[in-house]
């Protein structure tokens, strides 16, 4: 018997049960992330409840795993979107089995960058990439106590990485607790979202980065990439709280190595959320520390800071936002030349920074499925040798919902930013982008 055929049968017959539930019928917008619970009216605005689909054991996740004790925002926005739904704790699962969801975007488009420095060249991309995510979710529940896993796998598309790069995983955690009381969640996961961009800015994408640059990065929000995003080789533990539909905690720790800087990292992030529905106010604070994986080196980082925002929800017609993040970074290099015998490195102060953001966005229904957006972020670094660096961004976009089923998004973004790394005169790169998107939630 050829091996492989042998193998490729056994992948088969695993898969096969996932992909015909996933394909028993069309799944609708509204099965992920927008269905609320059953005591909750469903807006009259949302998509129609298909029925739930199952297969033994699976079963595709019905609207009400994804609560909304609290309006989240308009059917389609940006806010209804938000990952993590307002600390909300999804999937609200309430049964013995296996939940099975996810999505998947294509992007197609254009971007420009012009940069100001001589030495570096000007770049013109045709943006061609997509992400598939399937969801799993397998959950124990005697009605209120539970025990609940869930896995997220990843397909990148994106043919300038090579095959064997491009799967990869967003969620993988365990989680306990009894249903809209508290919970503990350990593994990696996405931490309360605090600062909001809008309907654009999304991650994975070129317009993300903004105004890029080959020696120097430019300024990004503070604590995002490094608290409160998944991040490779660092695990988060986390209590939950939920003392009303209307307030819920977060109490973040987090500890391992961290892939980006190659040290250690501890830290720790408590969050708050109070959501009446139309009004909406987030707050986090962060502290973390990080020191060398080898004992002949010096290095250290100390890191603190926070982010606070406020955004409303009208008449499932209009959302808004306003976001403010603030945080310092203390580096010490690897060696200190002053004193081989000290504890610590000599201190760096190009990478000793202060960071200040700003932000804010606004998204309205204009038509039935058809929502228009606009929103701009400023970021500011300053560190101790060169001084000021900036990036601007902004955007707009207008999405329409094809048959209660398709997504379509057109983006358009604009970025500036300052960068003074030293070492030469200060020069400023300039962004246009524009990309459609296509996602489809199941």
């Amino acid at each position: 018997m050829n091996p492989s055929t042998t193998t490729l049968g056994r992948a088969a017959a695993i898969c096969a049960p996932l992909v015909s539930l996933l394909l028993a019928s069309p799944a609708h917008a509204q099965d992920a992330p927008a269905g609320p619970p059953p005591e909750v009216a469903v807006p009259p605005s949302a998509p129609e409840q298909p029925a739930t689909q199952s297969l033994g054991p699976f079963e595709r996740l019905p609207p009400s795993s994804y609560p909304e004790w609290t309006t989240r925002g308009i059917t389609g926005g940006s806010l209804w979107f938000s990952g993590n739904m307002h600390g909300m704790p999804w999937p609200y699962y309430p049964k013995t089995g296996i939940g099975v969801s996810g999505y998947a975007w294509l992007d197609t488009g254009y971007e420009t960058i012009t940069r100001g420095n001589a030495v570096e060249p000007n770049v013109k991309y045709l943006v061609s990439q997509g992400r598939a995510v399937l969801r799993i979710t397998p959950t124990y529940s005697n009605g209120m106590f539970y025990v609940q896993a869930q896995t997220e796998l990843v397909g990148n598309k994106d043919q300038t990485i090579a095959q064997p790069n491009v799967a990869d995983v967003d969620d993988l955690w365990i989680r306990i607790g009894q249903w809209r009381k508290w919970d503990v969640q350990v593994g990696r996961f996405e931490a309360f979202e605090v600062y909001h961009f809008g309907m654009a800015m999304d991650l994975n994408t070129l317009e993300r980065d903004g105004a890029s640059d080959q020696q120097h990065a430019p300024p990004d929000v503070y604590g995002l990439r490094t608290v409160s995003y998944r991040q490779n080789g660092i695990g988060n533990v986390a209590l939950h709280m939920y003392m009303f539909p209307y307030v819920r905690m977060e109490l973040l720790g987090q500890f391992g190595f961290d892939a980006s800087t190659s040290i250690d990292t501890v830290g720790g992030r408590p969050a708050l959320v109070f959501d009446i529905g139309w009004l909406k106010l987030k707050a986090e604070g962060d502290i973390r520390k990080q020191f060398p994986v080898f004992n002949s080196s010096k290095e250290s980082r100390y890191q603190r800071g926070g982010s606070a925002s406020a955004q409303v929800v009208l008449l499932q017609k209009l959302e808004a936002g306003v976001n403010f993040a603030y945080g310092l970074v203390d580096h010490y290099s690897a060696t200190n030349v002053a004193d081989p015998n000290a504890s610590m490195g000599t201190f760096d102060g190009a990478g000793s920074t202060t960071d200040t953001d700003f932000g804010g966005f606004v998204n309205g229904m204009v038509a039935p499925d058809l929502i228009v957006g606009v929103g701009a972020n400023l970021n500011k670094q300053t560190d101790q040798v060169n001084g000021e660096f900036t990036h601007l961004q902004a955007f707009g976009a207008v999405q329409y919902l094809v048959r209660k089923q398709l997504f379509v998004k057109f983006v358009g973004a604009y970025a500036k930013a300052h960068l003074a790394p030293g070492g030469a005169t200060a020069w400023d790169n300039t962004m246009y982008s524009g990309r459609v998107r296509l996602m489809y939630l199941f």
